[in-house]
């Protein structure tokens, strides 16, 4: 996958810093990435806990409201499995938004049907 970042260096890679947010382009939509340290508490939803890791946060927002979220799991200190998570996190952020649109969509055209059946 070709990592696109907004508003970065002009050198090859990407950068995320931690509590500070990166912004990528996916498959046309703008997704925000959040870095920051694993604490004891994040590791109860996924394994032990390693100092070493990080929780990345991405989010798709449309129109000032986050429409798809993803998150992942990495360890800092292991380049590859930093970009394997910033992947994943781009790609199913951008599934969730399309989920999150597509059951909105239904419930639009289902209200509507509904309303047009109630009207003389």
């Amino acid at each position: 996958m070709e990592l696109r970042q907004l508003s970065a260096p002009a050198d090859p890679g990407f950068r995320l810093s931690l509590d500070d947010t990166a912004r990528f382009v996916h498959e046309g939509y703008t997704v925000s990435v959040q870095v920051r340290r694993a604490t004891p508490e994040d590791a109860l939803n996924y394994h032990d806990y390693d100092p070493d890791e990080v929780v990345m946060a991405g989010a798709v927002t449309l129109e000032g409201t986050d429409v798809g979220a993803a998150w992942a799991v990495a360890n800092e200190r292991d380049a590859h499995d930093m970009r394997e998570a910033l992947e994943g996190v781009l790609r199913e952020a951008v599934d969730d938004l399309r989920r999150t649109v597509a059951r909105l969509s239904a419930r639009v055209e289902e209200t509507d049907r509904k309303c047009r059946a109630q009207q003389p």
